[in-house]
């Protein structure tokens, strides 16, 4: 590629295989103020632009050995760094010629026998073109070096993004199995590289299990970054709310779940409208029994071998709208072979390619004829029908489910 021209003052290579022409139309044009070359030939004048650059040709026709149309030909063939304007000059003046021209690259004619106003003219309005692609070429210059800093910037984000998700991925609970009587299995699926929701699950004591199910509002790094501190918080470690824990670290009470939210609630009250809906809850592996606490997040399932669905709660109002909120404890019990079933809101609310929602009557047929199923192979039933009904649409709220069966 030969080099860019710096726009100045407008560099014409005439090119013509009469001498006498070429030293003429050489000396009107320079008076002008351009700077001028001359070229005897068309292949003369192409092996020039191939080492020089020129803003300009004013070029006859007909010439030997490579006449104006097959320069104009390779001319717009090659990779320019700058434009290339040419004015062919012909004896030639039928409709079916100045095609012909147009069609090789040509950019404008003038008639011989050469009218000099006329070819001034041309040249003018060559020279207001030309200023104007390199006004273009610069400003694309400067959206070609802006949009390779955007882009660095972008895929700098994405890694930092991407390495973010994978230290939320890993805050999840283990699908490993924390007691003989109890199977526990998940499914989490961010809308965006990092979730507002989260869940968590353990045991405490050796008989009583931990767990709960959250969804902040919003989406992205905001509401991604709450959930990680939730998750953090509660663990039964000194300052968190579920537990009371001694001088030496050791666990001395744990706290009721409607205490547990009343505390978050108290913790977490915003000015930016942040709050998250929630389900903390404890269950006993001896007795079965289930105490929880719901946050307006949507009621617990409590699925029967026999496929009979129930929906547990009341429903309760989300943590970090109002302070001095009362909370609500209810009480269930787990029966062997049954399942429990939390969820977030972006289940029934995930829309497919028509705009049209899944709904908790379509997770709650997928729950029922896998009532006889494992808690994994339920967890994928549930994935699967929801990726079959999405399609290639986006999610517009993080998918997530926990499930718990008591054997």
């Amino acid at each position: 590629m030969r080099p860019l021209t710096i726009r100045g003052e407008v560099r014409i290579l005439v090119v013509d295989d009469d001498e006498a022409i070429r030293i003429l139309l050489a000396s009107r044009l320079r008076s002008l103020g351009h700077e001028i070359d001359t070229a005897s030939n068309g292949l003369e004048a192409w092996e020039r632009l191939t080492r020089e650059s020129f803003d300009l040709l004013v070029c006859d026709w007909n010439m030997p050995v490579m006449d104006g149309v097959e320069l104009c030909r390779r001319i717009r063939h090659a990779e320019w760094g700058s434009y290339v304007y040419v004015i062919l000059c012909t004896a030639m003046n039928q409709k079916s010629d100045f095609l012909a021209g147009m069609e090789a690259g040509a950019d404008d004619f003038v008639v011989k026998p050469i009218d000099f106003a006329d070819l001034r003219v041309r040249v003018r309005a060559a020279d207001r073109i030309l200023q104007l692609q390199s006004e273009l070429s610069a400003q694309n210059k400067s959206l070609r070096e802006l949009y390779g800093k955007l882009r660095g910037a972008y895929d700098t984000i994405e890694r930092d993004l991407e390495a973010a998700a994978s230290m939320q991925a890993a805050l999840l609970p283990k699908k490993a199995e924390l007691h003989e009587s109890i199977r526990l299995d998940w499914l989490l699926i961010p809308s965006l590289y990092l979730a507002g929701d989260m869940l968590n699950y353990f045991l405490v004591d050796g008989n009583k299990l931990v767990f709960y199910h959250l969804d902040v509002a919003g989406h992205g790094i905001p509401a991604a970054l709450l959930s990680v501190t939730l998750n953090r918080l509660l663990m039964p470690i000194p300052g968190s709310p579920i537990a009371k824990v001694g001088a030496t670290g050791i666990l001395e009470t744990l706290a009721s779940p409607q205490d547990v939210v009343a505390e978050l609630n108290e913790r977490f009250q915003s000015t930016d409208d942040t709050y998250f809906t929630m389900i903390y809850g404890v269950l006993d592996t001896d007795s079965r029994a289930l105490t929880f606490c719901q946050a307006g997040h949507p009621g617990p399932l409590l699925l029967s071998p026999d496929g009979g669905l129930k929906t547990l709660g009341e429903g309760g109002f989300p943590v970090g709208m109002m302070p001095e909120m009362k909370y609500d404890q209810n009480h269930a019990t787990l029966p062997a072979g049954g399942k429990l079933i939390l969820y977030s809101d972006g289940i029934p609310e995930c829309i497919n390619q028509s705009g049209r929602r899944y709904t908790e009557e379509s997770l709650f047929a997928v729950l029922k004829r896998c009532a006889r199923s494992s808690v994994g192979e339920l967890v994928e039933a549930v994935r699967a029908d929801i990726v079959k009904w999405r399609g290639e649409n986006e999610l517009s709220d993080d998918v997530s489910l926990l499930v718990m069966e008591s054997l």
